[in-house]
């Protein structure tokens, strides 16, 4: 005799969300390792780039986790105290003292730009490489 191939519909159900269920764990712990290494970068690359007049600002650019649950895990960039004043001037210029403005560095949007692209080219690969 052959063997059954038949199974019971209620059993169905349950093996195929087990196995869904499986498969999205796998991702989301591999997208949650890729957060972290995208932000370490980002933090990495900031301080590379940043301008350097005494290495305070530089010295004060991190970087840490601000949330996680089952599903996500956020970081967060940001330049710590009393330097963090300094950031949007930089980024955006400021008025001389005696006259005039100072040109904006770009050198957080850039990276920004770039930790983005990487982070949605890594994503796409997990999902790729994942089945």
């Amino acid at each position: 005799m052959g063997v059954n191939n038949n199974i019971d519909i209620t059993k169905l159900s349950p093996k195929m969300q087990e196995m869904l269920n499986s498969y999205a764990g796998k991702i989301t712990e591999k997208v949650k390792v890729l957060a972290k290494e995208t932000a370490t970068d980002l933090a990495k690359n900031t301080k590379k780039d940043s301008p350097v007049r005494t290495g305070k600002y530089k010295r004060h650019i991190s970087v840490e986790k601000t949330k996680e649950t089952s599903t996500k895990a956020i970081y967060t960039w940001f330049v710590k105290d009393p330097e963090y004043r300094l950031t949007h001037l930089i980024a955006n210029g400021h008025a001389k003292r005696n006259g005039g403005r100072t040109k904006g560095n770009d050198y957080l949007s850039k990276n920004v730009i770039e930790a983005e692209k990487n982070f949605m080219n890594g994503v796409k690969e997990i999902i790729e490489n994942e089945h």
